[in-house]
């Protein structure tokens, strides 16, 4: 029998089974928030009755306001690894946890970046079209083998250590920049001293990295100028790291031979965005995680995330962000 005094508020429509088997196997009752989750809304929804737990799908904002809308939340798990929309100060300040779903979605995403290095690297998207519309180029077409290119990557979490490996495996030479540098281990990637060293080196640029303060527009007009002339570029990250009136000048003056992009700033895209009509572009709508198996991994991390605080179990510390609140 469900026990009121915990809820658990999904900002999504649905929850696979296994995960809501979880929480409410601990009496949990849970409430599901079909269609666009604002703040407003989200307030307004905790304010109807106590909710001690937000399972986080997309990216809804939790801002000061909604934690003030839920004094007796504990914990924010999201379903996969972004957490940006998250004010991480308030939430500390409220001591309320911020979990992610660990290693869950990093499989799906990792083989969509490689799936984009390969589709770009051989001009699939565009020799499929020629096909279709008539044309035969098997006499004058050349692609370009992996092997033997260089592979930058900005960020090495969880998801860039899983592309290095894949990569690695097609004869790739790997680089990485890393917020904590220690963690670019040999056996996987040579350790970049700089971005700027980074894109100068690199045949293929993947992003791996958080959104944050400090790469919000990490790639705007002065690092794409940087980059190797025909190089590719790739993100499979967060929208907003890229500059996108810059990714699109890069693009139409030639300086990038290829762009595959699985997330934006604005999404779903505007109509005027530069990028819609840029050359040599693949655009995804968001779905470097939504596989079968990743959305299943992702939905059953988040539930045992919030099962650990609401009982008080052994929370996993490396699923945590704001860490801090460990130690009180």
């Amino acid at each position: 029998m469900a026990n009121d005094s915990l809820r658990v508020l999904v900002t999504g429509s649905e929850l696979v089974s296994a995960a809501v088997d979880k929480l409410t196997s601990i009496g949990a009752t849970l409430t599901m928030m079909p269609g666009k989750v604002t703040e407003q809304r989200l307030i307004e929804e905790l304010a109807k009755q106590t909710t001690q737990a937000i399972l986080m799908r997309g990216n809804p904002p939790v801002s000061q306001a909604v934690l003030n809308a839920a004094p007796r939340l504990r914990v924010i798990a999201k379903h996969g690894a972004g957490v940006d929309s998250v004010d991480l100060a308030a939430a500390t300040a409220h001591h309320v946890l911020v979990m992610v779903a660990g290693d869950a979605n990093s499989p799906a995403v990792a083989e969509l970046t490689l799936g984009f290095i390969l589709a770009l690297g051989r001009d699939l998207e565009s020799l499929s079209a020629r096909v279709k519309a008539g044309q035969w180029d098997r006499g004058n077409y050349h692609g370009k083998e992996l092997r033997g290119r260089t592979l930058g990557l900005i960020g090495f979490g969880r998801i860039g250590k899983r592309v290095a490996k894949l990569a690695r495996g097609f004869g790739m030479r790997v680089v990485a920049l890393a917020h904590s540098p220690e963690s670019v281990t040999p056996e996987l990637a040579e350790r970049a001293a700089s971005l700027e060293a980074l894109l100068a080196l690199a045949d293929v640029v993947s992003l791996h990295c958080p959104l944050n303060a400090e790469t919000r527009g990490l790639m705007n007009r002065q690092t794409f100028a940087m980059m190797k002339p025909g190089a590719l570029f790739i993100n499979t990250a967060r929208g907003a790291l890229v500059d996108d009136a810059a990714l699109a000048e890069a693009l139409n003056s030639g300086r990038l031979a290829g762009v595959a992009l699985d997330t934006l700033a604005e999404e779903p895209p505007a109509p005027g965005n530069p990028l819609l009509t840029a050359p040599n572009l693949i655009l995804t709508p968001h779905i470097a995680g939504q596989t079968y198996a990743a959305v299943e991994r992702m939905g059953i991390a988040a539930a045992d995330n919030i099962v650990a605080v609401l009982t008080g179990g052994t929370v996993d510390a490396a699923n945590v962000v704001n860490r801090s609140l460990l130690s009180r």
